[in-house]
């Protein structure tokens, strides 16, 4: 006697059932795919889509957006793309009041240095303790290493007494970036 199909796929442990992925789960798993392979305008179109498709957008969302923007702001070809993403991206995670974490403090402050706010990306390190979340060495990187580079010693001796304030010590490449600019200015 043969078997009815439906009843056939149950009985079948090895036959996977489809499942029927949210909207949020598949924009996620192509903006991972995206992420993996280093593809901005890919990315970007997939969020501009989700936008109009009135996607619902989380947290991993936003910080897997920045984070391509933030490391494609130093390539002179995708440099505007980036930057101009990259903010709009964190202006639409601040005005649907998602949280932000030390991952997309990081990434807000890169795409601030490259444009060369320092103290935009300083202010942003500072807000991470609304949320009593401490930042990382990495975190501070971007505006220390902006006032550095524009020779603004005093703000860079800011960071510096935030970095200790918060219990982080200065590795070899923060040290560097202070002593030159300590020598410049004399």
């Amino acid at each position: 006697m043969a078997i009815p199909e439906h009843q056939e796929n149950s009985k079948n442990p090895m036959k996977k059932k489809k499942t029927h992925k949210t909207p949020e789960a598949n924009f996620l798993y192509e903006l991972n795919s995206f992420s993996k392979s280093k593809d901005l305008k890919s990315a970007i179109s997939l969020y501009e889509s989700a936008i109009s498709n009135k996607t619902r957008l989380n947290q991993q969302h936003f910080n897997t957006l920045l984070y391509l923007c933030s490391i494609f702001a130093t390539d002179p070809e995708s440099k505007d793309l980036a930057l101009t993403y990259g903010f709009r991206v964190f202006d639409h995670m601040m005005a649907l009041n998602i949280h932000y974490d030390e991952a997309s403090i990081t990434s807000i402050a890169r795409l601030a240095a490259v444009k060369g706010d320092g103290d935009y990306a300083f202010e942003m390190v500072k807000k991470l303790g609304d949320y009593q979340v401490l930042p990382r060495l990495r975190t501070y990187e971007p505006a220390l290493f902006c006032f550095c580079q524009k020779l603004e010693a005093q703000k860079a001796y800011e960071v510096e007494e935030d970095i200790n304030k918060v219990g982080l010590s200065l590795e070899e490449p923060q040290i560097a970036a202070l002593l030159k600019v300590s020598a410049e200015r004399g």
